[in-house]
C-alpha cells in the first residue's frame, strides 16, 4: 500500500465569503488543513498575488516569482507557521476595490475588475521543512523558496463585484 504524496494531503477551502457594497469588496475566510501524517509549514507572509483570467480570480498567498526588473537587496525567507498532522489553520482576507498590491509580485499596482460575478479561488504555499535552504552561488534569491514551496488551491466560490452605489461628492 502506498501513501498519498504529502502535497495531496494539504487542502485549502473557502469556509465563508461575503460581498460588501459600500465600499465594494469581499470578506473571505479560508481554512488550510493538514490531512497527512507529516508536519508542514504554512506560508503566512500575507503578500497577495492577484491573478485574473476572464471570470476567474485567484487570490494567492503562496510565494511567487518576482516581476521582471524587480531588484531585491538580500535574501528573505518566507514567514511560515507549523501545521501538525490533523491540524488546520483559518485565515481571513478583506478586499476592497480598487485593490492596491505589491509590485514585487504583481504586474499591476492596483486592480479593479469590472462589476460582475467571478469564480474565486485561494492558493496557499507550504513547505515540508521549516525554511528553505539559503541560495547558492549564482542562484537568484527566489530559487530556494520556489524549490522548497508546495502549493494547494481551494475549490472556487462565486463572488460578485458590485457596482459602487455611493453618491459622488461634489
Amino acid at each position: 500500500m502506498t501513501s498519498a504524496p504529502i502535497v495531496d494531503q494539504v487542502s485549502v477551502s473557502i469556509v465563508s465569503a461575503a460581498v460588501s457594497t459600500h465600499p465594494p469588496g469581499w470578506h473571505i475566510e479560508y481554512e488550510v488543513r493538514n490531512n497527512g501524517t507529516q508536519t508542514v509549514w504554512l506560508v503566512v507572509d500575507e503578500r497577495l498575488v492577484f491573478r485574473r483570467d476572464n471570470d476567474h480570480v485567484e487570490l494567492s498567498y503562496a510565494r511567487a516569482r518576482m516581476q521582471p526588473g524587480v531588484q531585491v537587496f538580500g535574501y528573505f525567507e518566507p514567514k511560515a507557521t507549523e501545521l501538525s498532522p490533523g491540524e488546520s489553520a483559518r485565515q481571513s482576507v478583506d478586499i476592497t476595490w480598487p485593490l492596491t498590491l505589491s509590485d514585487i509580485w504583481n504586474a499591476n499596482r492596483e486592480v479593479a475588475p469590472a462589476p460582475g460575478v467571478y469564480d474565486v479561488t485561494v492558493r496557499i504555499g507550504f513547505g515540508l521543512t521549516p525554511a528553505p535552504e539559503s541560495p547558492t552561488s549564482g542562484e537568484t534569491v527566489e530559487e530556494p523558496v520556489l524549490r522548497w514551496q508546495r502549493e494547494a488551491v481551494s475549490p472556487h466560490v462565486q463572488l460578485e463585484i458590485p457596482l459602487d452605489q455611493r453618491p459622488v461628492e461634489e
